[in-house]
């Protein structure tokens, strides 16, 4: 286990350090979540204010503090005035002490997902540190970066973005060597302003690359030339669906949401893959995740072994089979226009009969509208038997779709309605995380049971 000198984190931030000294081991934003030898950094955030559980976080272990607020000199702590610079700072600190390798990823979508098959992979092999969660903004990277003060052999970094200079800043904490950028995709353009700013912001992680760095890039995006000019003179590792990518698909047995039976060309080496998470999204996550690694050294069997092992994640696509052979499929976590498209794909060669629980894909911008329409008119050529939409926005995908549809304001109404299922019906439910159908999920599980199977 490596330590990093609160003296240190004083030096680099450039403010006094009060107290004694302290050997710090990792790094806390939630004083629950502490143990000894930790950083606790107390953020003010908008609903609560870490400086109200610094004793808390004490009296669980920390080692030392740092905060806005002028605090007792008995406790080793630092002053400042940004706390999440502090935590950026701490995050630099404990990559510059690691040995190993790091690799980063982003993308619109499919981030998760591929961290999971990475990880796994690497986990497979040697001891690995990952991001946790969706832990991938300007917090949640600093405290997976303190994570490698545990001494692992790889760290894989999930980095999302919320506007232009994001991916750049998280990159400059992680340095990671190898770097996975999956898609540019419209999720979030009505913040952004327009895809190009998309396609820009995701590229920023290939800046900055030696002839040492791996970018790992998809084949099948309308950018891929664009991003393969700019990772130079990295070397690249290309992935996906065309037969002109280094790591690809030879075939595919889709099982629905069970997940699929698939066929890859590992960079020359032919390879059977039995895969959990459904749709061909989760296909290409798993060859991003399988190009990376290639760029690690790990080897095939590795490679096969961790993706094999990924479950879908919570929220993500995973299954849950309720009383009466309801299958019940939470995606709820998130969503946008290409997301949603996907996932009603493996929806359409699901059991029968099929309902699309759909809530509105946010922060889509002026064209917000005409996206959900897209995804009426969508639906209409994939012959699910019924739609519930749920929100203003979602009114438009159940007025340009065919099949039975209903439409409630919004979550509380659809839960005060309560909808009921027929016999083996399968039911998927999607919508942007602001539009909480996760209470629907919760509530439709609650009702109809969850079984074993």
């Amino acid at each position: 286990m490596t330590s990093i000198r609160l003296s240190d984190l004083a030096r680099v931030l450039g403010v006094a350090l009060h107290s004694a000294d302290a050997a710090i081991t990792g790094l806390v934003i939630d004083s629950r979540a502490v143990t000894t030898g930790d950083l606790f950094v107390a953020i003010r955030g908008d609903r609560v204010d870490g400086n109200d559980f610094i004793k808390e976080a004490l009296a669980r272990g920390a080692a030392a503090v740092v905060s806005s607020q002028t605090l007792s000199h008995s406790i080793p702590h630092l002053t400042v005035t940004d706390s999440g610079a502090a935590c950026a700072a701490f995050g630099r600190l404990a990559r510059e002490s690691f040995g190993g390798v790091v690799a980063g990823i982003t993308g619109s979508a499919g981030k998760t997902t591929a961290k999971a098959f990475l990880a796994a992979i690497c986990a497979s092999t040697d001891r690995t540190v990952a991001t946790e969660g969706n832990q991938n903004n300007e917090l949640g990277v600093p405290l997976t970066l303190a994570k490698l003060l545990s001494a692992p052999k790889f760290g894989v970094v999930e980095m999302g973005a919320a506007q232009v200079g994001d991916i750049a800043h998280l990159k400059s904490m992680a340095l990671p060597q190898i770097v996975v950028l999956l898609n540019a995709l419209e999720a979030h353009v009505g913040r952004f302003g327009s895809l190009e700013n998309i396609v820009a912001t995701k590229g920023e992680i290939l800046d900055g690359l030696s002839p040492s760095s791996v970018a790992v890039l998809n084949a099948d995006q309308s950018n891929f030339a664009l991003w393969s000019a700019r990772a130079q003179p990295a070397r690249i590792i290309s992935f996906g669906w065309t037969t002109a990518a280094d790591v690809r698909v030879v075939s595919e047995r889709s099982n629905g949401f069970a997940g699929s039976l698939v066929e890859l060309d590992l960079n020359g080496s032919s390879v059977s893959v039995r895969l959990c998470v459904p749709g061909k999204a989760g296909v290409t996550n798993a060859l991003a995740a399988a190009a990376a690694a290639i760029g690690l050294g790990i080897g095939v069997d590795k490679i096969v072994e961790g993706l094999e092992s990924v479950k879908p994640v919570a929220g993500r696509g995973n299954s849950v089979t309720l009383r009466d052979g309801v299958t019940l499929i939470d995606d709820s976590y998130n969503a946008s226009p290409s997301s949603v498209i996907a996932a009603l794909d493996v929806l359409s060669h699901s059991k029968t009969p099929r309902t699309a629980v759909l809530a509105d894909m946010l922060e889509l911008g002026d064209e917000a509208v005409s996206y959900h329409q897209q995804v009426g008119r969508y639906i209409s050529k994939l012959g699910i038997e019924r739609v519930i939409a749920v929100g203003e926005l979602s009114r438009h995908i159940g007025d340009h779709c065919l099949p039975q549809s209903i439409h409630f304001q919004d979550a509380d109404a659809l839960l005060g309605a309560c909808p009921t299922f027929s016999k083996n019906e399968t039911v998927l439910v999607k919508g942007s995380r602001g539009m909480r159908l996760d209470r629907f999920v919760d509530a439709v599980t609650s009702a109809l049971g969850e079984t074993t199977c």
